[in-house]
């Protein structure tokens, strides 16, 4: 069973990401995220959470993409 706050946090953590990617200012990203939770948390947690979530997006951006061993890119040209 999916844990409906973990599904949230991946949700705004991609959602950030994508603004992020797409140029947005870092202060527009946090306000989204603190609009977004207003009703849920504390306008202090929202400040809190919205901080986490923009570090986590920006840990996504900054991650090096996973790249197929020289083995497997063999296998799959091989395959073609």
């Amino acid at each position: 069973m999916l844990n409906p706050r973990r599904n949230r946090r991946r949700l705004d953590i991609a959602s950030a990401r994508q603004w992020l990617v797409e140029g947005a200012p870092i202060a527009d990203v946090l306000t989204m995220l603190e609009v977004r939770h207003r009703f849920e948390l504390s306008s202090a947690d929202c400040q809190v959470y919205a901080v986490e979530i923009l570090r986590a997006a920006q840990q996504a951006i900054r991650a090096p993409k996973p790249t197929l061993s020289r083995q497997r890119k063999e296998a799959h040209h091989a395959l073609a």
